[in-house]
This record gives C-alpha cells, sequence and structure tokens, in this order.
C-alpha cells in the first residue's frame, strides 16, 4: 500500500516524524478524485498542469479541508481524520 511505503521511505530518510496518515490519504483521495474527472487517464505532465492546486505543498489545498489544529494532533497523524473544514466545490 502506498501509505506504507511512504512511511518506510520517511523512515529509511530519518525522518518517521515527517509522515502524516490524513494528509497522506486526503492527498490520495484528491488525486483520485481528479484523474477519474478527467475521464481519461492523464500522462504527468498533463495532470501536473491541470492540478498545480494539488503540487503545492505549504498551505495547500489539504487546509481548505481541514483546520490546522486537527493536521497538528498525534491522532491526524496516526490514523486518516475526516475534513472538519467546509469547501464549496
Amino acid at each position: 500500500m502506498f501509505s506504507n511505503a511512504l512511511r518506510r521511505f520517511a523512515t529509511v530518510h530519518g525522518k518517521p516524524q515527517l509522515y502524516h496518515e490524513t494528509i497522506t490519504w486526503a492527498y490520495i483521495f484528491l488525486i483520485r478524485e481528479r484523474v477519474a474527472r478527467a475521464g481519461t487517464r492523464p500522462s504527468w505532465d498533463e495532470f501536473a498542469s491541470n492540478n498545480a492546486d494539488l503540487l503545492t505543498w505549504k498551505n495547500g489545498l489539504v487546509h481548505d479541508y481541514y483546520r490546522q489544529e486537527t493536521l497538528a494532533t498525534d491522532l491526524a497523524r496516526a490514523i486518516f481524520i475526516f475534513p472538519d473544514k467546509f469547501t464549496q466545490p
């Protein structure tokens, strides 16, 4: 599973504290939705061009769905927490 591989990657590189379960799954869900809405499987360049908001890390799209206080919790780092902010589609 991608999240396990990402967790191992962080650990191997000496930064296990950087892995965040809620952020990981939120981006997986957002990417999957964007690919499905596109109707075709885009190349990486097409996907990146059409979804630049997903590639911004600092104060990125996930912050539209979560309060910072929620993301800062140990629980959100350990398990997926459902979004706690309302966003207009």
